[in-house]
């Protein structure tokens, strides 16, 4: 935690330096004076008879008979405005929990009049909103939020929160990022979910600066989230920030947060990109081990290769066999080869070559030349002749061909061999 706790620090010094306030205002300005004069409107009361089925239907619903409670609330009407929109209302509650495109129909009736006490509309209000979003009709569920905070003057986070996800369910990417900042602003304490839509809506729109801006905040804001700290870590290469990418990265490793194949894998590349073979090699080899990672061509061709690139000649020529045996791959068999060469591992070296060209691997003339090496620093030049005169073969290796024949011959020469 003490490292967590480091970092994150870290990432609040480098927002910082980056971020300068600005005045900012919510989308939605409710006029107040407006809000308290509708809170202090006189209360009305239903008339009897009304009055009288709305208890029946309330006893009803308690008793789970909401068909029975709606046929009750259908059979009677009323002259009456207020009478209607209170009938309008008990419909559209029950509604809601059975057959949304009834609920929006009787809450537009009920609060189209707002003739409603203030409690009511508002929740009559806030209940279409929810209605018309969840049957997808994400314009008019937007407009139907706006309304509500202008009704109540209040700047609600989970309002501007559903407005920002129906841009977003809309694809209208760049309109997302204005409610989400509000439903952050409105906020009581600081909630992940309008952070993760900018997020998102900045990756769509390429906005990859602003992006990791957002993430390193929330990094800041949500320590624990481990999915967070693989983002930040990922979203970095998009502004090829790879020191910080591989940082960010070994930090949540050493937390145990990168659980996943993926996750490893990435790690691993990063040391690789950031020119670290030796970790980026000894990293995937131990989650393969582990069993996290898997034992396939492309994972071991990494490890092996990253092995070489990192002069771990005898481990890349482990790998190069694991690869070769699982492929049965000529250019495997090859690459081992070459490792065991590094390591003047001739014997090794030259019963991989000999593999490698049994499964006809491309450019046999070169591995013919490697032969000629293997060979020829064995003090096998008789060998080394045979495998330069099949590279002879090749009219593109005639000038490697003539400068090693006349020295081969020579040697064999001074020791009395025939070639």
């Amino acid at each position: 935690m003490k490292k967590l706790t480091k970092l994150t620090s870290a990432l609040m010094v480098m927002t910082a330096l980056g971020v300068c306030s600005a005045p900012v205002f919510a989308a939605v300005q409710p006029n107040m004076a407006k809000v308290e004069e509708r809170k202090a409107r006189k209360t009305q009361i239903v008339g009897e008879r009304v009055g009288k089925v709305l208890v029946k239907a309330f006893e009803l619903y308690n008793e789970d008979k909401v068909n029975e409670a709606i046929a009750a609330l259908l059979d009677v009407s009323s002259s009456n405005e207020f009478d209607t929109a209170t009938l309008n209302r008990f419909l559209g509650n029950l509604y809601a929990t059975k057959d949304e495109k009834q609920a929006i129909k009787y809450l537009t009736l009920a609060v189209k009049p707002d003739v409603l006490t203030f409690a009511d509309q508002a929740s009559s209000m806030k209940l279409l909103a929810d209605m018309l979003l969840q049957d997808k009709q994400y314009q008019k569920a937007i407009k139907a939020y706006e309304d509500w905070i202008m009704f109540t003057g209040e700047q609600n986070s989970d309002a501007y929160m559903r407005i920002a996800n129906a841009y977003w369910l809309m694809t209208q990417y760049d309109k997302v990022l204005s409610p989400a900042d509000d439903a952050i602003r409105f906020a009581a304490k600081p909630i992940e979910g309008p952070y993760q839509l900018k997020m998102a809506a900045l990756y769509e729109l390429k906005r990859y600066k602003e992006l990791v801006a957002v993430v390193e905040t929330m990094v800041q804001l949500f320590p624990e989230n481990k999915q967070f700290w693989v983002y930040l870590g990922n979203f970095y290469t998009l502004t090829e920030e790879y020191g910080k990418a591989l940082a960010t990265l070994q930090m949540a490793y050493s937390q145990g947060y990168l659980e996943k194949d993926s996750e490893v894998r990435m790690l691993a590349q990063m040391y690789a990109n950031n020119n670290i073979p030796y970790k980026a090699a000894v990293t995937m080899e131990k989650h393969m081990k582990s069993g996290l990672v898997k034992k396939d061509k492309t994972n071991l061709n990494f490890i092996a290769s990253n092995f070489q690139s990192a002069r771990e000649f005898a481990k890349a020529a482990d790998y190069y066999g694991e690869l070769a045996k699982l492929t049965n791959d000529a250019d495997a068999y090859r690459r081992q080869g070459s490792a065991y060469s590094a390591i003047q591992k001739y014997n090794e070296a030259i019963a991989a070559y000999d593999k490698a060209l049994s499964l006809n691997v491309d450019k046999p003339s070169s591995v013919y030349m490697s032969l000629v090496d293997a060979y020829f620093y064995q003090k096998k030049y008789k060998e080394a002749y045979a495998a330069l005169m099949n590279a002879k073969k090749d009219p593109a290796m005639s000038r490697q061909v003539r400068s090693w024949e006349s020295y081969i011959r020579d040697k064999a020469k001074q020791k009395g061999i025939s070639l």
